[in-house]
């Protein structure tokens, strides 16, 4: 190979690598720092107390945030409004961003505990533990005849 040629292929060789072409992208690459997951989170319930609307079914996308986050959670509907809630903080779990959370419902008033993942970079998903744990695991809640509220065959 002529010192020419091969100059060019070090060249080439660091552009590549610069550009990230030869670096995969780990697990870790998507967790985010503790206090963005918990700002994240608070965005997500305090847009629930302020009952904005719920835009048709799946992940909701909270606006004015940025990076952007996104909320799925099942439970969150119109007839069931958030009235208050406290993150109490970082739980263990099987994902690395994992906070307890008291939720206060106001009709029927109840009040719950819940565990909320927050995944990601740009955009910060949020979602309920027990559901982050059906999609990791590929499993899904199945649908009930609306009839005899038993499972669909």
């Amino acid at each position: 190979m002529t010192p020419g040629r091969y100059a060019r292929l070090v060249v080439l060789t660091a552009c590549l690598v610069e550009l990230g072409c030869g670096r995969q992208q780990r697990n870790e690459d998507f967790i985010p720092p503790e206090a963005s997951a918990r700002e994240a989170l608070d965005a997500c319930l305090g847009s629930w107390t302020h009952d904005d609307p719920v835009r048709g079914e799946g992940a909701q996308t909270i606006p004015n945030t940025r990076p952007q986050v996104l909320f799925a959670d099942t439970r969150r509907t119109k007839k069931r409004a958030l009235s208050g809630y406290i993150i109490l903080g970082p739980v263990p779990g099987e994902a690395p961003r994992c906070f307890a959370v008291q939720l206060t419902f106001k009709e029927p008033p109840a009040e719950t505990r819940e565990r909320y993942v927050v995944i990601g970079q740009d955009p910060l998903w949020v979602c309920r533990y027990d559901e982050y744990l059906m999609v990791t695991h590929w499993e899904h809640a199945m649908p009930t005849d609306a009839k005899t509220s038993e499972p669909k065959k």
